[in-house]
């Protein structure tokens, strides 16, 4: 195998990564739009020789499958990836030195083309496998105007998330096998009337929805620092966070609407339900005027998740990182929500997710170093390998 896998990495080409990745870190995929970018995608895939199928259940946010084998009682192992990137605004892409720049560059557009290239390597060098490999792709990944639909109607399926699964994105020198779920929460206070000054307000009694909202947020943030007593080996307390409280226009009106959000994240014992009363909870625990009204919206971007130290996908990456890097694969926790919580908690299947080394995510100026994704597509290779094995000829 070691010999096969030489010849199999020393194939990957970084100027084939290279430029793949900044074709598709050229072509715009803002949450809601990622059409033209999967387009694209499943032409390139097509390319290799595997059929695409292309899903149309969110039109403008496509999802695709393709298929390398399909033999029912052999192993399957799924390559998942998603297309959309947040809507912050970014510099045209380009390159500089071995670094590629752009919206999408390090989440996760790299991964994808590792993913490409990985199978690509494979297909050209007829190697035959022991099992059936699926490259997934999708959209509407993006919290907070996507809420995981795509994965989820590709998980409905049923034949698409089958044994185990990669993400190509997250953890690069890190195996995260326990990870916090994550929910989204959108708080508005509201009153009837219009919005007056302090001193007409009062004598009429009506109520200033940022009282009652500034004590909502006491309460989450007295609530967080409770649960920062129960600590979690890999990924810590449960935590609440404000990201946001706007309401008024002037020092001395009364307005008539307060919005808050933030998020709570949580441990793997939950579920919606118990998620949903806890944030329920923290609304109920405020005295809240008769005159104001509350309306919530919560978000579920995904439960947290356990994968055994055992599966035989993070046995497989492990000795996949071992070989090509040189270094063993250390088990860690995730804080952060990933297409991992949703494949293993509602898939019911083993993950992980293994990027390409960026840290910019989200950030204002995006970038990946192409080196890192050349080891990835490596890393890639020999997973496949050790998970599905390979036939003889």
């Amino acid at each position: 195998m070691s010999t096969l896998l030489d010849q199999l990495t020393a194939r990957v080409s970084p100027e084939r990564l290279r430029d793949l990745t900044l074709e598709m870190v050229r072509i715009p995929s803002p949450t809601g739009d990622a059409a033209d970018v999967t387009a694209f995608y499943a032409e390139t895939v097509r390319g290799l020789g595997l059929p695409v199928e292309v899903l149309t259940d969110f039109a403008k946010s496509p999802s695709t499958v393709a298929r390398w084998g399909n033999e029912p009682g052999r192993p399957t192992l799924t390559m998942d990836g998603h297309l959309d990137t947040i809507h912050a605004s970014h510099v045209p892409p380009y390159i500089e030195g071995e670094r590629i720049y752009g919206r999408g560059a390090g989440d996760m557009k790299s991964g994808v083309a590792a993913m490409i290239e990985a199978t690509r390597v494979l297909l050209e060098s007829g190697v035959r496998l022991g099992g059936n490999l699926i490259l997934a792709t999708h959209s509407l990944h993006e919290a907070p105007i996507g809420h995981m639909e795509g994965l989820k109607a590709l998980i409905a399926r049923g034949d698409v998330f089958v044994d185990a699964a990669i993400v190509a994105e997250g953890a690069f020198d890190a195996l995260p096998i326990r990870g916090k779920g994550q929910c989204l929460f959108e708080i508005e206070i509201t009153r009837d009337g219009e919005v007056l000054h302090e001193n007409a307000a009062r004598p009429l009694g009506i109520s200033n929805p940022l009282e009652p909202a500034t004590r909502l947020a006491h309460r989450m943030l007295q609530r967080h620092v409770e649960l920062s007593a129960h600590d979690d080996a890999l990924i810590g307390p449960e935590t609440y966070f404000l990201g946001q409280i706007h309401g008024g226009d002037f020092y001395n009106r009364v307005p008539t609407r307060v919005f808050l959000n933030g998020n709570y994240r949580y441990l793997p014992d939950k579920d919606w339900p118990a998620v949903y009363r806890e944030i329920d909870d923290q609304i109920a625990a405020v005295d809240w005027p008769a005159d104001v009204k509350v309306t919530r919206k919560l978000f579920g971007n995904g439960l947290g998740y356990d994968v055994s130290p055992d599966a035989g996908i993070v046995k497989a990456l492990q000795g996949a990182y071992r070989t090509v890097v040189g270094n063993e694969l250390p088990l860690v926790g995730s804080l952060s929500v990933c297409d991992v919580n949703v494949i293993a908690r509602e898939g019911g299947i083993p993950a992980v997710a293994h990027g390409t080394g960026s840290t910019t995510a989200h950030a204002d100026l995006e970038w990946v170093d192409l080196p890192n994704i050349v080891r990835t597509a490596k890393v890639f290779i020999a997973t496949i390998l050790e998970y599905l094995g390979v036939d003889a000829p």
